[in-house]
């Protein structure tokens, strides 16, 4: 059985998938028409690497903090297991309730409600001292508040 999930599309067209077909997970490009519409698969942790920084990276990433359960088979811990995944896994772990936030490759966090004491320090101990680019990084990692 396949899946797929869109979840970047450019201003000029050019379309992103995240697809899983028998145990596989990959990331379809499909270009735009005046471009001929050609299509490439790559593999999702290429993709990962290669993406860094691009707006579809940053989307893909809100997508797999959805379905992290669903993709985790497809990566290999050390592929994912980044010092800002590891962040933002144990300020979850801790009960936090931050979501990401992406609009225009802009990155911020929201949380309506308390959290817990210790995920609060936590987040205040680890990310907060983080350059702006750390805190995107970590901030990629959590739930999306478009999915919510």
């Amino acid at each position: 059985m396949s899946e797929t999930k869109e979840f970047s599309v450019s201003t000029n067209g050019n379309r992103w998938s995240l697809e899983t077909s028998d145990g596989e997970t990959v990331v379809r490009h499909t270009a735009n028409e005046p471009s001929g519409g050609h299509q490439t698969l790559t593999a999702l942790a290429t993709f990962l690497e290669e993406r860094a920084g691009k707006p579809e990276h940053a989307a893909l990433l809100q997508v797999l903090g959805q379905t992290q359960n669903e993709i985790e088979q497809q990566l290999r811990a050390g592929e994912t297991d980044t010092s800002s995944h590891r962040t933002a896994m144990e300020y979850l772990r801790l009960g936090g309730q931050r979501l990401a936030k992406v609009d225009d490759d802009i990155v911020s966090t929201r949380t309506w409600d308390g959290e817990p004491p210790e995920a609060k320090a936590y987040w205040q101990a680890n990310v907060e001292p983080l350059d702006e680019k750390g805190r995107r990084e970590v901030a990629l990692h959590l739930p999306s508040i478009s999915e919510r």
